[in-house]
């Protein structure tokens, strides 16, 4: 095949393609743009998942008339003159591209009014095409509108996901700047309704108040740390959660460098979490939202086409700042690892350090994590065994767990596949000690507890049905906005499992919920499930239901660190009797393990 050069338009789109991979996209490159142009309020619209419309309004310094055309032309920027700029970047745009890559796969219009200039101009774009500018009366500022993104491309319309899913990233890459630029005055409207509003004071913590509410804001931790000088100058700020405030997954680790948002992953995220070593239980990660300041020489951030990954000139010097910066404001909030696991402070480093390892890092509950709502009776001859439903008591917003008897096994299950078990008793409130014919069995609480609840639901849901119960009073639920669309938007499939959800304001009102799952961990467990939503929890619908049975099992289980009486432990493990697969919590760690009697006498010396 003969080589050919190829057509400017062709070459466009392809150009368009390393730019513009979604409409998330679109809006992060005009969000920079803005923010590069000074603007101090700046509105966001979508809809249609973006696909049908992004539009951008700000209110900075416009584009002259006589350039506006050229600010279309590929590499055509303000912000650099010459190669040596790329290495003393101060602005978010630098390349020239976002606006042609836009243009060359959609429809776009674009009303700007210099601060200076008596009278606007429109300029209307379609696939990179001009076709029409005129005068047009506006405020300062510029305004643009996209249309029908990827029209002359839809085969990469075939590879975007679902409206509600692209919707959640326009919000992510919004709710980034929101938190970057807490002095500019950001708001969202998703189809026509507003998801997000800050008030674009300056202060960090009142934006991240608009954004995951007033209980979490006000729980994190200021973080200030500055070292060098010149351009080995590192100043890390903003904040981060205490260790019993962690999500899931890293959504909720918001990351800049100069002010630019970048990727938590990588070297970066993996020191972040270090500085949180011994505090984090097992699959659990912080929340955060810091600003690493260096000298503009000392950072690449042209090594990504979304710019969304950068490279430090001293990795190790900005690294070091990092952690330490993090790590003494959790020591400075009066954390302490060894207090939080309940470790005497009397042991010494070495000790504490053993212990630490024993029941922080190793353990996929940690003993900080018992909510204060399962405490349970230590009484002889208590019948609650850890495993019922919840019963709202009347107008004073109390829950309390009804006692129930051990309930029959699944119909699936019709022997058990465990030996006889006899109680023997508790060790560290997570663990039960069981004798068998076998010898010792050591039972993990927490991860015995979910495997039941994993296979009732999965009953439930092949019977066609979750069991549900009404809220007397529905919960109001302050979520991140990238989390409540999603929610919303699969509002009839989370009624499949229970939920019944509905928008209240720019919160969500909650009106039903499993009957298992106790209202104090409804926040946490529809983060989680917006993150399945989202795709972290797989995209077919094999997986997601997996997915849903996994969290709804972790936020109805006993907790470890709880103290069971010894009815509980007989009722929670005649229950684990009972299941298909009694060996392996729903995450595929084990729930026992056995000390053979063999291995016992061995131990004492009486067998070599």
């Amino acid at each position: 095949m003969p080589i050919r050069v190829l057509d400017a338009t062709v070459a466009a789109q392809i150009a368009a393609g390393e730019v513009i991979e979604r409409p998330a996209s679109v809006v992060r490159e005009l969000v920079e743009n803005a923010l590069d142009a000074g603007a101090r309020r700046i509105a966001v619209e979508a809809r249609g998942g973006g696909l049908r419309e992004i539009r951008v309004q700000d209110d900075g310094c416009g584009i002259p008339a006589d350039e506006v055309e050229l600010a279309f032309a590929r590499h055509a920027t303000s912000k650099l003159s010459s190669a040596d700029d790329l290495w003393s970047i101060t602005t978010l745009g630098f390349r020239g591209e976002a606006l042609p890559s836009i243009a060359a796969v959609a429809q776009v219009i674009c009303i700007t009014r210099a601060a200076n200039a008596d009278v606007g101009v429109e300029l209307r774009i379609a696939g990179g095409e001009v076709q029409a500018i005129m005068p047009r009366g506006c405020s300062p500022g510029t305004t643009i509108s996209v249309r029908n993104l990827f029209y002359n491309t839809p085969v990469r319309r075939e590879f975007l996901r679902s409206d509600a899913t692209e919707s959640a990233a326009i919000t992510a890459v919004v709710t980034q700047y929101a938190l970057a630029y807490p002095e500019v005055r950001f708001s969202l409207s998703i189809d026509g309704r507003v998801t997000l509003q800050t008030s674009g004071n300056g202060d960090l913590r009142a934006a991240t108040i608009e954004i995951y509410g007033l209980d979490v804001a006000r729980q994190l931790l200021a973080v200030d740390a500055a070292a060098g000088e010149g351009i080995d100058y590192v100043h890390v700020s903003g904040l981060v959660s205490p260790p019993g405030l962690t999500r899931s997954s890293r959504a909720a680790i918001h990351l800049f460098v100069n002010r630019r948002a970048i990727q938590p992953r990588g070297q970066i995220a993996i020191v972040l979490e270090e500085a949180y070593h011994t505090l984090l239980m097992k699959g659990r990660h912080p929340m955060a939202i810091l600003n690493i300041d260096v000298h503009p020489a000392a950072v690449d951030v042209n090594v990504h086409p979304t710019k969304s990954e950068v490279k430090f000139r001293n990795t190790t010097q900005v690294m070091s700042v990092l952690g330490r910066a993090v790590r003494a404001a959790l020591l400075e909030s009066g954390v302490r690892p060894w207090e939080e696991a309940g470790i005497p402070a009397s042991l010494d480093t070495a000790q504490r350090r053993f212990e630490l390892r024993r029941l922080g890092t190793s353990s996929h509950e940690s003993a900080w994590d018992t909510p204060p709502w399962m405490s349970v009776s230590d009484e002889p001859g208590s019948a609650s065994a850890p495993t019922g439903g919840w019963r709202d008591e009347g107008q004073s917003g109390a829950w309390q767990r009804e006692p129930v008897t051990p309930p029959a096994a699944p119909p699936m299950v019709q022997t058990s596949k465990l030996p006889p078990l006899r109680i023997i008793g508790q060790i560290a409130q997570s663990y039960i000690v069981a004798e068998s014919p076998d010898g010792m069995y050591l039972i993990d609480q927490h991860a015995a507890h979910e495997r039941i609840t994993y296979e009732r639901l999965m009953v439930q849901r092949g019977a066609g049905v979750i069991e549900s119960q009404e809220l007397l009073i529905p919960q109001v639920v302050d979520l991140p906005p990238t989390a409540q669309n999603l929610l919303l938007a699969a509002a009839d499939r989370l009624a499949e499992w229970g939920f019944v959800i509905e928008p209240f304001g720019r919160s969500l009102r909650v009106r039903a919920i499993p009957a298992t799952l106790y209202p104090g961990d409804l926040a946490t467990a529809l983060l989680e499930i917006a993150d399945h939503l989202s795709g972290r929890g797989g995209t077919t619908p094999h997986e997601w239901r997996e997915a849903m049975l996994i969290t709804l099992s972790c936020h109805t289980s006993v907790r470890a660190g709880q103290t069971l009486s010894f009815d509980e432990m007989r009722g929670l493990v005649m229950q684990l009797e009972q299941c298909a697969s009694p060996r392996t919590c729903p995450h595929g760690r084990p729930t026992m393990i056995l000390l053979t009697t063999t291995q016992i006498e061995r131990q004492f010396g009486r067998i070599t």
